[in-house]
């Protein structure tokens, strides 16, 4: 084995020393995932780099990557149509509010074919007081494996994807456990 290769391995190896990301961190009966195929999706996607946004039209500003390096993230997959996501709505306000200053950064994606157009007005309505944008070909929609609504993933500081799925009463609970991991 060459040099290079030696080395990669060996950070690779500290590297998940440090963190262990192991499938099923958090318990199955947190998430929504009735189905082994919806789980399977999104467990496919925990222990992975976050994938990509690709949306538009941001309110409360956009997101770069600099806004998000070293912070413990939060995304609300949601639609505009859905009840429970709206209800989510303040609760995802007051998270941010509590843990803005520890590290926390919320984003909200609309990612349902049904609604885009409304998004703008809805996020005002519903007082979206965090970053959210529009997908409008559904693309982050099917990079993060959205099947139900609301769809929540947590980013942990290193931009490792820790869970999708969760339902929102267990949000805070692993807001805070990734909280308390030291940052990168």
């Amino acid at each position: 084995m060459d040099t290079k290769k030696l080395l990669l391995l060996l950070v690779s190896s500290i590297a998940c020393a440090v963190t262990p990301i192991r499938a099923g961190e958090f318990p199955d009966d947190w998430t929504w995932d009735d189905k082994p195929e919806s789980r399977a999706g999104h467990a496919a996607l925990e222990g992975k780099p976050m994938p990509a946004f690709q949306v538009s039209d941001w309110i409360n500003g956009g997101i770069t990557a600099s806004d998000i390096k070293g912070k413990v993230i939060v995304v609300d997959l949601y639609a505009t149509w859905c009840g429970p996501c709206m209800r989510a709505i303040p609760h995802n306000n007051e998270l941010l509010k509590k843990y803005k200053d520890k590290g926390l950064v919320i984003i909200g994606v609309c990612t349902s074919d049904s609604g885009q157009e409304t998004f703008a007005t809805n996020a005002r309505q519903h007082s979206v007081q965090y970053p959210a944008a529009r997908d409008p070909e559904l693309k982050t929609e099917k990079a993060w494996a959205v099947q139900y609504y609301p769809t929540y993933a947590i980013i942990d500081r290193k931009g490792i994807v820790r869970v999708v799925g969760l339902q929102p009463s267990h949000v805070e609970e692993v807001v805070q456990k990734l909280l308390a991991e030291p940052a990168p």
